[in-house]
């Protein structure tokens, strides 16, 4: 197995199961451990079994790094810094490209959102702590996080609530820390995005647009979109009010953004209800409506979304020009932003069997 130490467990309030601690202390740049039941400890052993060796390299080591701005790698174009009002956060040290990859992070403690529910408070600690402690590095990168928590009772639960991103890990919903990622700040028009590389626990965070030296690097905590009062709201969960330039510009740009943001919303559902009633033309030129506004509020993760959507309705009018000539830059956007190596014809391919599957032949 990829485990480095003999698991420790504790028995669920019921008594009929339990959560385990299992760890590999040399994954990565500072080892990790996962928290979860035997049987999904299995699923995730499999995984790193068929890593190869750079992936599964001593912590600190030149290896396993994808690129040179990787934690630990030969170069990298950010560093750590105190940031007023902020705590720590993160700047470019040199320019950075619209696209490119500023650093790559593993995961050091994923924990089971079932352990939260189904083990006693006290035993869970205890498990928390042994987890942390087992790791390459003793566990220091994860607990010189911040800890803002009203809530927790325990200064690991604290480091999880704080900064924990919600992700999916085989069949099951975890919680997982990324040191180096939660050093990242908040911003509601981010300059940087993260993409999850869930066979080997990673983050990559990428450049959504140019960064300058000096300026901060910033993703959303939140799923892009949202209106001003959805965001604050939000955000409570973190214990912060936002200050970036979004959320402090005048209460009319303000009004505006979120003008465009419902409007969007507005224009997505419209589309699909039209497409769905057998109305083509008519959720064409809805979504024609989408992409100007997007650009506008910058958010970019739903663009290879509608150009998709544009080219299954050509699909389906049997205008199969028009049709590829989206589906290609649909996943044009999704090359550029690092999703996928290239656009292959075979891509196409499997989209057009996909939108038969799902609409019937032409």
């Amino acid at each position: 197995t990829p485990w480095t130490h003999p698991p420790s467990c504790e028995l669920t309030t019921d008594l009929n199961s339990q959560y385990c601690a299992y760890t590999n202390s040399r994954h990565g740049h500072r080892g990790w451990s996962i928290v979860t039941t035997p049987a999904r400890a299995a699923d995730v052993a499999s995984w790193f079994l068929d890593l190869p060796l750079s992936e599964t390299s001593p912590a600190g080591s030149s290896q396993g790094k994808k690129n040179g701005n990787g934690e630990g790698g030969s170069k990298k174009k950010w560093k750590v810094v105190q940031i007023e009002g902020k705590g720590k956060g993160v700047v470019a040290t040199e320019e950075i490209q619209e696209w490119e990859e500023i650093l790559l992070d593993y995961a050091t403690l994923v924990v089971d959102v079932g352990f939260t529910i189904e083990v006693n408070a006290l035993r869970g600690y205890r498990l928390l702590h042994e987890a942390v402690g087992r790791m390459g590095d003793g566990g220091v990168g994860v607990m010189e996080l911040g800890k803002s928590s009203e809530y927790a009772q325990d200064v690991v639960e604290n480091v999880l609530r704080t900064n924990a991103f919600s992700t999916r890990v085989g069949e099951g919903d975890y919680m997982a820390v990324y040191p180096t990622v939660s050093r990242i700040n908040h911003a509601c028009m981010p300059n940087a995005y993260t993409r999850f590389v869930q066979e080997s626990l990673q983050v990559s965070i990428a450049a959504s647009k140019p960064i300058h030296p000096g300026e901060e690097i910033t993703i959303s905590y939140l799923t892009l979109g949202k209106t001003h009062s959805e965001r604050t709201h939000l955000l409570k969960r973190w214990g912060f009010t936002c200050t970036c330039p979004l959320c402090t510009a005048s209460p009319e740009a303000i009004a505006a953004s979120d003008a465009r943001r419902k409007e969007i919303e507005k224009l997505r559902d419209s589309a699909i209800r039209a497409f769905q009633a057998n109305k083509p033309y008519q959720a064409l030129r809805l979504t024609r409506q989408v992409l100007p506004l997007l650009a506008k509020e910058e958010l970019f993760p739903v663009e290879s979304e509608q150009l998709e959507n544009l080219s299954r309705i050509y699909w389906v009018l049997n205008d199969m020009e028009k049709a590829e000539k989206y589906a290609r830059r649909s996943l044009e956007v999704l090359a550029n932003q690092g999703y996928i190596k290239e656009v292959e014809s075979w891509m196409i391919k499997k989209m057009w069997r996909r939108f038969e599957e799902e609409e019937g032949p032409r």
